[in-house]
């Protein structure tokens, strides 16, 4: 079953080696104790149907706002989006926007040295570069810590594919699986690495390795069209769908709703 990367038995393990409280593995809902407000669970990308677990707080999947309002519910942030990549399709590059198809195959004459990595949670110099872009675009990426406990404790789960050019790294990026989809998490590019078109050659190398190993949904993040416009157009630029999810939700029980649902792009 196709479940997001907060969804799965890989995600859940890494939690486990944190010391993060699961209060539910199926669907994965963590706890947290706050001074005022005691235990609170919380979840993540949880689907509808998942709904009797009742967590407080929880970032919905699907956007279905009538099922949450009538199981006690009030939105406090409306939905993003993601772009969710069909990599099962016999043809990738079919689907592919003209520019973006153009653009990689520009990429691929200029010969980079492709590297697969099978990450152990250890310290790789990505990281370092992607905190650097995170800083600067003013965005949170998920903690290197939950990152390598992913590694480290699923065999094979994380895959860091690097792109060289005369010895010299110009790009790379870290792939989460978990069992049919597969997580574009953390990605860089120099200066370089942009002139030479790295960045998409690695993620149609990533997204081909990822179909042979038997993966068919290939979650590329958040789409953001009002602050990272560039980001939104690369990863919807492979082909991929623009798929709304739920937003986010507390459940208010017997407490009186103080303000309206906040709004976001």
């Amino acid at each position: 079953m196709a479940l997001p990367l907060q969804q799965s038995e890989p995600f859940a393990r890494a939690l486990d080696a944190l010391g993060v409280l699961i209060a539910s593995r199926a669907p994965l809902i963590i706890e947290r104790r706050f001074p005022i407000l005691g235990n609170v669970r919380f979840a993540s990308r949880i689907a509808a149907h998942a709904l009797a677990q009742r967590p407080r707080i929880m970032n919905a999947e699907t956007d279905t706002p009538d099922l949450y309002r009538a199981a006690g519910y009030r939105q406090i942030i409306t939905p993003a989006h993601i772009a969710r990549w069909d990599i099962g399709a016999p043809d990738l590059e079919k689907h592919m926007n003209g520019k973006w198809r153009n653009q990689l195959r520009r990429g691929l004459g200029n010969r980079l040295q492709i590297r697969e990595i099978t990450w152990d949670g250890s310290a790789h110099w990505l990281f370092d570069h992607a905190a650097e872009m995170a800083k600067q675009r003013r965005f949170q990426a998920l903690p290197v810590p939950v990152m390598a406990a992913f590694a480290r404790n699923t065999a094979n789960s994380a895959v860091i594919f690097e792109a060289h050019k005369d010895g010299t790294p110009v790009a790379a990026c870290l792939v989460l699986r978990h069992g049919p989809s597969a997580t574009y998490q953390t990605a860089w590019s120099s200066p370089d690495g942009k002139t030479l078109q790295a960045s998409r050659v690695l993620l149609d190398h990533a997204a081909r390795r990822l179909a042979c190993w038997g993966h068919t949904d290939f979650d590329l993040g958040l789409v953001d069209t009002e602050h990272a416009a560039g980001l939104a157009r690369f990863k919807l630029g492979t082909g991929a769908d623009l798929v709304r999810l739920g937003g986010t939700w507390v459940h208010m029980g017997r407490v009186r709703p103080l303000a309206p649902a906040a709004s976001i792009a």
